[in-house]
């Protein structure tokens, strides 16, 4: 019983956190943020909250004419717009593609186990939208991984040469307009580690999301969005450059399953806002954003004692799946204007 104190303390410091949280988090709240242009988000989105569902946003931003342009300059076209998401085939992931599917978008799902996500799709996704999901197999700790998924997603949606041949090259390459980083590990009570000897939670949701939005990144239509999953979890993480994978023999900074997990999702924070100054230095208009999606109940649990999950769904959980991939799906489709 004593090994699973850290599992409910850090479950009680995420919760407590969720009232003060800095995150990107719209529909927490309606705070009155104001565009350059001068609208209100509030207003724009009055009718979302906390406890508003991914489908109940994407009927807001279509009623209120704030999709995203990537999605209404391809509705009269042939060409459909491209969505890549990791985790696709579980949690706040399954909603979010099915959700991005029916905006009319083709949606690439980003899948360690292939036979899983399959099931998912026939079992839970509405047969009108299945033919616009694709399954890609891509494990984030394990680099190999990644280079090949990034490869392949490239190969396989790309346009025809000219020749007839059916190779597809990477100039011709149909432009992806979100990814979604949603995949994730949190706090195995081990330390554990990716293919390439990282610490598995660092390695796995920042470093593999990193490495895989660098080499999609060049393939992105120039007002597409990277958006990443990230957590209050970030403010009990910090950045030990020194021992970044919790290596006994380096210093005397133990492993911890919750401060990990927190390290993993600093860094997945601070990725988002470097990209994006990075990107506004170039003159590039792809946004890259984080959100905290809220406490929801899902397998991302999985290494907390089973004993402590009801405690985990009727006192800390403060969203259910559908609500969870809400601010995913607000921001991977809402106008970019509403970020400025």
């Amino acid at each position: 019983m004593n090994k699973a104190f850290p599992y409910l303390f850090g479950v009680a410091i995420i919760a407590l956190s969720i009232q003060t949280s800095q995150s990107f988090s719209l529909l927490t709240s309606k705070a009155k943020k104001t565009t350059t242009s001068g609208t209100k988000i509030s207003d724009t989105i009055s009718n979302l909250n906390k406890k508003s569902t991914a489908l109940d946003v994407l009927q807001s931003l279509n009623k209120n004419s704030r999709l995203a342009s990537y999605v209404t300059n391809n509705f009269n076209l042939k060409q459909q717009p491209i969505a890549v998401v990791t985790g696709g085939s579980s949690g706040i992931g399954i909603p979010s593609v099915e959700t991005l599917a029916l905006a009319g978008i083709k949606v690439i799902l980003c899948a360690r186990n292939v036979t899983a996500a399959t099931k998912v799709i026939r079992d839970e996704i509405p047969t009108s939208i299945r033919s616009k999901i694709h399954i890609q197999e891509l494990d984030l700790s394990d680099m190999s991984s990644i280079q090949k998924a990034a490869n392949e997603i490239i190969q396989k949606h790309c346009e025809n040469n000219d020749d007839g041949s059916n190779v597809k090259i990477a100039t011709e390459c149909d432009k992806i307009d979100i990814l979604l980083n949603n995949a994730g590990v949190m706090a195995p009570p081990q330390r554990t580690s990716t293919a390439q000897g990282l610490e598995l939670q660092f390695g796995t949701n920042h470093v593999g999301h990193h490495m895989f939005t660098r080499l999609l990144l060049p393939y992105m239509n120039d007002e597409g969005r990277v958006v990443t999953v990230a957590s209050t979890a970030h403010e009990f993480g910090q950045l030990d450059f020194s021992n970044l994978n919790y290596e006994d023999d380096k210093t005397d900074r133990g492993y911890s399953a919750w401060g990990a997990y927190g390290q993993s999702k600093l860094a997945n924070i601070l990725f988002a806002k470097g990209l994006s100054d990075k990107l506004k230095d170039n003159g590039s208009a792809i946004r890259a954003v984080s959100l905290h999606p809220g406490v929801i109940a899902t397998n991302l649990w999985r290494h907390s004692p089973k004993w402590a999950m009801p405690f985990l769904n009727a006192i800390v959980a403060d969203k259910n799946v559908q609500q969870g991939a809400a601010t995913n799906v607000f921001s991977c489709l809402v106008d970019s204007s509403e970020f400025k």
